[in-house]
């Protein structure tokens, strides 16, 4: 097989990624992923100004054909998806991965075993597929499930996102209904539960610094390069977000030329995400390079529809629902933003003199500065030494999104409520569960990092802990 075409018109090939999508390659109408998105080198061959499409379900031999490395859509007709999604970046050389992928891959090794052991101590079934840089762990609770009504329970789903649920629009070409929105939100919350007991186990074991969201660190012996584990994903609307599926291509590094530099875009191939089951790590980086290799092997491996955990994960919400974490989400809830009627009475009147200019810049000049998860860190970690309530914190960053800083495609699409809420109340609970320490919020740390601005400013950032 010479490219990702050839490769795509394998028949076990195409049957995988369409179970993974939840129905047959003969029949994608009833796929339960409500949409398909595309992404790839080719769709700038074609004139276009983005690398990816979305597209109904039935363009899915459209994507195939086209050669476009393929997702499924989070949102799904009949569950309520779990994912953690696992990778490694680095800041200073971000082709790292792509260049010693012997190397990146081991480093992976404390964390995915981790996330395995978590998995298998609630007896979670799931699917677990190496990517381009890192993996997945895909598992589903189905609708109306005793489960999914616990989720239901847990979640929220603020005015603005459920205004947006209401109403079709692009993806959203159905409405959301309010409970499904309450099963994503609770289902990210349980999955940031799973996440901090990941995250207690693998520290001890891991050689690199292991993150939530690409959090920045300070540099090591091969730049600033972590493990991240990554739940950005239930940061945003149900309707906005996708997954890579088994068997895809991964060819990122063929359009994010400009990132990881033009070598390595030109010498390294189209990759294959392969799903792990029995293989070991040199047999998985091996074919993860081989289209006829992944075509044998997905002739060989058994379904890749996505299992249901609705009995397991039982038992993980409840094991969720008596900790701390629980505790610090209702301590959250418990408060509103303030309308935005008020803002300039409330919010506008915050003086920014009063904390360091490394925490203020990222409100004097939000775009693009307060879409960068660090800089949300350290202004939450500042905030609350200073006695803000968290939901406050994450209104004082809603009331930044919600102003015209020349966002790109505006907060139509995505909810600048939701969006503030999810990364303030990640921060916080770390905090609030002894996860973050904040060993690293210091002048000497954040000049590591790359996020000072003025060295020498006259304020130290360590008196904000």
């Amino acid at each position: 097989m010479l490219n990702q075409v050839e490769y795509y018109k394998d028949k076990n090939v195409r049957e995988h990624i369409a179970e993974y999508c939840g129905s047959s390659s003969e029949t994608p109408g009833e796929f339960t992923a409500e949409y398909m998105v595309g992404y790839g080198e080719a769709l700038l061959w074609e004139g276009r100004q983005e690398a990816f499409i979305s597209a109904p379900k039935d363009g899915f031999d459209l994507l195939l054909d086209k050669g476009l490395d393929i997702f499924r859509s989070n949102w799904d007709r009949t569950s309520t998806l779990g994912v953690l999604d696992i990778e490694y970046f680095n800041l200073d050389f971000p082709g790292e991965v792509y260049l010693n992928p012997e190397r990146t891959f081991e480093l992976l090794e404390p964390v995915r075993f981790s996330v395995r052991r978590q998995l298998e101590r609630f007896k979670i079934p799931y699917i677990e597929i190496m990517t381009g840089q890192g993996y997945h762990f895909s598992t589903r609770v189905k609708r109306n499930s005793e489960a999914d009504a616990k989720l239901i329970s847990i979640g929220k789903v603020g005015d603005s996102a459920a205004g947006k649920y209401a109403h079709p629009t692009g993806r959203r070409h159905r409405y959301v209904s309010l409970q499904h929105g309450a099963s994503f939100d609770g289902m990210g919350r349980v999955i940031e539960y799973l996440t901090n007991c990941i995250l207690r186990d693998a520290r001890t074991q891991s050689t690199i610094p292991i993150v939530t969201t690409d959090v920045s660190i300070g540099a090591g012996s091969r730049g600033r390069e972590a493990i991240s584990i990554d739940l950005s994903m239930y940061g945003d609307p149900i309707y906005m977000r996708d997954i890579r599926c088994p068997f895809s291509t991964h060819q990122k590094h063929k359009v994010m030329r400009w990132k990881v530099g033009e070598e390595i875009a030109n010498n390294i191939p189209v990759q294959i995400c392969v799903p792990t089951a029995g293989l070991s790590l040199s047999e998985l980086i091996t074919m993860r390079r081989n289209f006829t290799k992944s075509a044998e092997w997905a002739s060989k491996c058994g379904s890749m529809k996505i299992p249901s955990a609705d009995v397991p994960f039982l038992s993980l919400i409840e094991e969720y629902s008596s900790s701390r974490l629980m505790e610090l989400h209702r301590e959250f809830d418990s408060a509103e933003h303030d309308h935005w009627t008020v803002w300039h009475k409330t919010y506008d009147r915050f003086d920014l003199n009063i904390i360091p200019p490394c925490v203020s810049y990222a409100l004097k000049k939000p775009n693009p500065n307060l879409l960068m998860p660090t800089n949300i860190q350290t202004l939450t970690r500042t905030l609350l030494f200073l006695g803000w309530s968290p939901k406050h914190i994450a209104g004082l960053i809603r009331s930044k999104f919600e102003r015209d800083y020349g966002w790109e495609g505006g907060w139509t699409k995505y909810d600048a409520a939701m969006r503030a809420d999810f990364y303030v109340r990640l921060f916080f609970g770390q905090i609030g569960t002894g996860l973050d320490q904040l060993l690293d919020h210091n002048c000497v740390s954040h000049q590591q990092k790359g996020y000072c601005i003025k060295p020498w400013c006259g304020y130290s950032l360590a008196n904000y802990k």
